[in-house]
């Protein structure tokens, strides 16, 4: 159960803002979502965390590590970024001129996100899923979020849909 909350915590994050409406996402776009979303959860839940773990936990003690070799990693492409967030927010992103503008705006809304959805009472849960999945690179730990959100199904996130096989949008 709280697995699933996790995962659905980190996709919540990563759809930024969504729209009832807005189109399902296709693989490689939920990925982009996910890699952009990852180094900031990972600092958001040491942020929000830190004050309930002890320091030797993992978030306090390794999160801001974690988090600068994910970006290090799996560095944002700005154009591929902004397109899966005009998809998951169904908004047209045009008017920010600049993809620094459109990558702060999702580490903005990361951070509040984080802060709105993880209850102190699960750091600790917390705390060991991300020890545990620590290891993986962050293209790994991407794909692993993203199968178990596509295991979930499209009811776990609302707004955070990833398309079936037969639903090959075109864009």
């Amino acid at each position: 159960m709280r697995l699933r909350r996790f995962t659905t915590m980190l996709a919540a994050t990563a759809a930024i803002t969504t729209q009832a409406d807005a189109a399902c996402l296709t693989r490689d776009e939920a990925r982009t979502l996910l890699s952009v979303a990852l180094p900031d959860a990972i600092e958001g839940l040491a942020t929000r965390c830190g004050t309930v773990l002890p320091p030797q936990a993992f978030l306090p003690s390794e999160g801001a590590a974690l988090a600068a070799r994910y970006r290090r990693e799996a560095p944002a492409d700005p154009i591929r970024a902004r397109h899966a967030i005009e998809v998951a927010s169904g908004q047209d992103l045009s008017f920010l001129a600049d993809d620094d503008t459109v990558l702060k705006l999702a580490h903005d809304i990361v951070a509040k996100a984080i802060r709105a959805r993880v209850h102190p009472d699960d750091c600790a849960t917390v705390d060991g899923l991300v020890a545990l999945a620590a290891p993986l690179r962050a293209d790994a730990m991407a794909e692993a979020i993203l199968l178990a959100l596509q295991f979930a199904g499209s009811e776990a996130v609302p707004g955070f849909s990833i398309c079936r096989p037969d639903e090959a949008p075109t864009r």
